[in-house]
């Protein structure tokens, strides 16, 4: 089913899931996962897609898995960044052939060691990846996109940020999916002046339950994300108590879903961070208001 479709219907709620690194190669643990995050029956679980294609491999088998294994609709992730018509012409055969509908086209991260005078240049935005696949494929994929509650730290504003949201959805982006944020009011800004600017798309709000103040710093400095004061201290706090830091995090990511399905978001994508144990946990302390989000109180 294309998440667009459903997304028409009601508001989502789903997961994402990161592939193991290629020098791995075991995929054991993360079907562990998957299996886990099925019971809590997401709309969708989205995979994501190693910088410079490295784990396109796992992408393509991680997302035929969670939709014919595990009964739950999968979003593959697909970046362009030093890609090639060819090799994406490849990945999307492979896609199709494997009855994945739903993509979330992007630019994607420069990978180590890109060379941007000898690295292709075919495409450059994730806007060029979208108009690429329309093209080419029709409808036969829903597209969604990413976008960015605190401005993407390459936009020169928030109103050029504002021109590649609308460039995405003027090229076929059915849906938008946030970057993560600790503040829900730059979501409300975001959606504000999408909507002002006549992007009427659904935008999910992406959240990332923080359980390693490490972590966090990291993830933020790579994000663009600020870090509120509120959530800074308490990470100052228990950060060197691994059981109190779970429930920090927990606590504040729960806070923050309710906040949000308050005040009428589309929909809640969480980054599980591949941690089964951490989204049930969120899932268990907000059930019954996603219940009410999603209309399941109904069923």
């Amino acid at each position: 089913m294309k998440i667009s479709s459903l997304l028409a219907q009601r508001p989502t709620v789903s997961f994402e899931i990161f592939p193991p690194k290629k020098e791995s190669g075991d995929l054991s643990s993360i079907y562990e996962n998957i299996a886990q995050l099925a019971e809590l029956k997401p709309d969708f679980i989205s995979v994501t897609y190693g910088a410079g294609g490295s784990t396109t491999d796992y992408t393509v088998e991680i997302a035929a898995a969670i939709k014919e294994k595990y009964g739950v609709e999968a979003v593959a992730h697909l970046s362009c960044i030093d890609a090639t018509a060819d090799h994406l012409h490849e990945i999307l055969g492979r896609l199709k052939a494997a009855n994945i509908e739903n993509i979330l086209a992007l630019r994607g991260d420069y990978p180590q060691g890109y060379d941007p005078i000898t690295a292709p240049r075919e495409f450059q935005y994730a806007s060029d990846l979208d108009a690429f696949i329309k093209a080419h494929y029709g409808d036969t994929f829903c597209l969604s996109g990413a976008c960015y509650p605190e401005v993407h730290q390459e936009a020169d504003s928030l109103e050029a940020d504002l021109d590649a949201m609308e460039a995405k959805v003027k090229a076929g982006a059915d849906y938008l999916i946030t970057q993560i944020f600790f503040d829900n009011r730059y979501y409300y800004r975001l959606v504000r002046e999408a909507r002002n600017r006549g992007i009427t798309v659904p935008i999910l709000a992406g959240i990332m339950p923080v359980i390693n103040g490490k972590q966090l710093i990291r993830i933020a400095h790579m994000s663009g994300c600020s870090i509120p004061y509120e959530l800074s201290a308490m990470i100052e706090r228990f950060n060197k108590n691994q059981v109190a830091m779970g429930q920090v995090g927990v606590n504040y990511a729960s806070n923050q879903i309710m906040d949000l399905i308050t005040n009428g978001v589309d929909g809640i994508h969480l980054y599980t961070m591949n941690r089964p144990a951490v989204a049930k946990e969120i899932m268990a302390r907000t059930g019954a208001i996603l219940d009410v989000f999603t209309g399941r109180e109904h069923q």
